[in-house]
């Protein structure tokens, strides 16, 4: 005759354990709940009749994670211990992030009993935390490319009306085509997700890179060569838009005149340098480059980049050389 197993000793001590708990037989098909406590009841929203019998799963939501899921199937099959953090639901339907811990309970002779199951609440779950910086951050990135689209417009429409006004000229039409250019890219680049109420730090070097990988990533014969820090450096959105709109400018140039129609390499430089941001665009075209020290002080081009670098306190160098050009902007690290 088969023994019966007492467990009014566990059920006693789960009652008066300060914590969610339940008890489950394996025994039974579907290893259902057979005890839960009053604390478990509050937590999920349910009442003791509407547990008892189930198994565990009615907990689960869509976006559980699986893998956690088949780690605790695996131990339980094999009646060994496990802990794992899941989002579940409640009775009305809310969301929650349980820590789970699951006991194996054993009679005298090593046979499999019971499972004793601990669930506490967590408030900040770390992966959830994880999760939303990368949502914020992603939708960052999106709202910026919106506003980088909309600086371009005004500069744009800037240039058509001295075109209106002053007639066409190359440069004036070199520029307007770069523009157009670049309207294309942030166009195609955007998600169409607005950014958070609040949300205004942009990790720099992270969108700089962003920027020369799109741009670079239109002619195959041209690689990008990024040396940034690894550590993100945030700042805000404004001074990142223009940032980037020079950034995007000086690899444009590269792109066109570097290279007579040959593939090279554009290198990215980053570093933070006591209070300082210094970021530089080289490349080893054997071109002539477009960005040379007397068109970047007189061409339109060279102009619209200064007005932007001075309205950033920023200074831009240009170092030519006979292996390619190299262009530095240096700016005060914002307090």
């Amino acid at each position: 005759m088969t023994q019966i197993f007492d467990d009014c000793w566990i059920r006693k001590m789960l009652t008066d354990l300060p914590y969610a708990a339940c008890l489950t037989d394996p025994n039974l098909p579907d290893n259902p709940l057979i005890f839960v406590n009053e604390l478990f009841c509050e937590l999920t929203g349910y009442k003791q009749d509407e547990l008892i019998g189930q198994n565990c799963r009615l907990l689960q939501v869509d976006d559980t994670d699986a893998n956690e899921l088949a780690k605790i199937r695996s131990a339980v099959e094999k009646g060994s211990a496990v802990a794992s953090d899941l989002l579940n639901q409640r009775a009305d339907g809310s969301l929650f992030w349980n820590r789970l811990s699951i006991k194996p309970i054993r009679d005298d002779q090593g046979v499999l009993q019971r499972f004793i199951a601990i669930q506490m609440e967590v408030e900040d779950n770390p992966y959830e935390a994880l999760l939303e910086k990368q949502r914020q951050s992603a939708a960052a990135l999106s709202e910026l490319h919106h506003r980088l689209k909309n600086h371009l417009s005004l500069i744009m429409s800037s240039v058509r009306l001295q075109i209106r006004e002053n007639g066409e000229n190359d440069g004036l039409l070199s520029v307007l085509s770069r523009i157009q250019s670049l309207q294309t890219l942030y166009a195609s680049m955007q998600q169409g997700i607005e950014a958070p109420p609040g949300l205004d730090q942009v990790a720099l070097f992270d969108y700089l890179t962003t920027i020369c990988e799109a741009i670079t990533g239109l002619n195959a014969g041209v690689d990008l060569i990024c040396d940034v820090p690894d550590e993100p450096f945030e700042i805000s959105h404004s001074r990142a838009a223009q940032l980037g709109m020079i950034v995007a400018e000086l690899v444009t140039n590269a792109m066109q005149h570097a290279f007579d129609g040959e593939g090279g390499e554009v290198t990215l430089y980053g570093r933070l340098r006591d209070e300082e941001i210094l970021i530089t665009v080289s490349d080893n075209g054997r071109g002539q480059c477009a960005c040379n020290p007397i068109e970047l002080g007189t061409g339109l081009g060279g102009k619209i980049l200064r007005q932007m670098a001075k309205s950033l306190s920023a200074t831009i160098d240009v170092t030519p050389s006979s292996s390619g050009v190299s262009v530095s902007v240096t700016l005060p690290i914002e307090k």
